[in-house]
């Protein structure tokens, strides 16, 4: 698959590339009441969207990564190019966006309190409200996606609970550059409030979280929309990347990263071998695309990749599940 994306990116530009417009899906804003450890009750909110009357019965969940919020899924910003969801309702999926406990219209309990297992219990709630009917409809298939930080949410989540049927995973691998972590932790500032939530300094995102081609109105639109990350969440991810959480996944994954990613781009050889119980895991490089795939110029390469696959291991396009 990353072959295939890669000869497209040597001899066809962004433009051509870029889909045809496409109504934009019906959304609405959802609230899910959820316990997290020690922090008691707190909310997790998110967007739901669906093309057509009504949602469809596949629902992929989507988790941001550090200093983002629902938005990195679908971007405030020429949505026919970097918005996933765009991508993905059209496709015939419903997707619900989340704000991870903590950023966006969530709540935000103290930030030491924002950890691996707790940000996935509270995703594990919103799956069982899912297939419960809470948001309107039964979800009888739920596909879990994550970025960055999400990402590690994502394989507590589905390790701990084995209640999702397929896994993604973007700008997240078990094996990482350590010279990432200087520009990450160099740009990095407090929050006011509480110094345990950060975000990044204006004018920085660009030096980690996109590519050297990005548009810089995108990197405007980011800087714009940008969330916070907390002092816990950085220091479980380097936790995640080492004790062997993803050995209890067991359904389908696909791992993607950008090809100028400065902490992933050259982890994907191994990242198989970290799933010893998936029935299949695949993966996939974006030329030209640095941490955050979405908002790269050939998002829409990774977009239509990233449905292909979901269609293939969940059934979507009619005929059985297959890896």
């Amino acid at each position: 698959m990353s072959k295939v994306a890669a000869l497209l990116a040597g001899v066809l530009s962004a433009a051509t590339l870029t889909p045809a417009s496409t109504p934009p899906p019906t959304c609405r804003d959802v609230a899910v009441p959820v316990t997290m450890p020690l922090a008691g009750t707190q909310t997790v909110a998110g967007s739901l969207c669906f093309a057509g009357s009504s949602p469809a019965p596949t629902v992929q969940i989507l988790l941001a990564g550090a200093t983002y919020n629902r938005s990195y899924w679908d971007f405030p910003y020429q949505s026919d190019t970097y918005s996933y969801v765009r991508r993905a309702t059209a496709a015939g999926y419903t997707t619900l966006a989340l704000d991870r406990p903590g950023t966006g219209a969530s709540s935000h309990p103290p930030g030491l309190l924002l950890t691996n297992a707790s940000e996935a219990s509270a995703v594990h709630q919103v799956v069982n409200a899912a297939r419960l009917g809470k948001f309107g409809a039964v979800f009888t298939r739920v596909l879990l996606a994550g970025h960055s930080y999400g990402s590690v949410v994502a394989w507590y989540e589905a390790a701990t609970y084995a209640d999702v049927d397929a896994l993604l995973v973007t700008g997240m691998a078990h094996e990482v550059q350590p010279a990432a972590a200087v520009p990450v932790a160099t740009s990095l500032v407090p929050q006011l409030g509480d110094p345990t939530y950060l975000t990044t300094r204006p004018g920085t995102r660009q030096v980690f979280w996109h590519g050297p081609h990005d548009d810089p109105a995108v990197i405007a639109a980011d800087e714009a929309t940008k969330d916070t990350v907390t002092t816990s969440e950085l220091a479980d991810t380097v936790v995640a990347q080492a004790n062997g959480t993803t050995d209890g996944i067991t359904v389908p994954v696909l791992a993607a990263v950008g090809q100028q990613d400065l902490a992933y781009a050259n982890a994907l050889a191994h990242e198989p071998a970290h799933y010893p119980h998936s029935p299949c895991v695949s993966t996939y490089r974006l030329p030209d695309a640095g941490h955050d795939l979405n908002l790269a110029p050939y998002a829409p390469d990774w977009f239509t990749a990233a449905v292909t696959w979901a269609n293939r291991v969940l059934g979507a396009t009619g005929g059985p599940p297959r890896c």
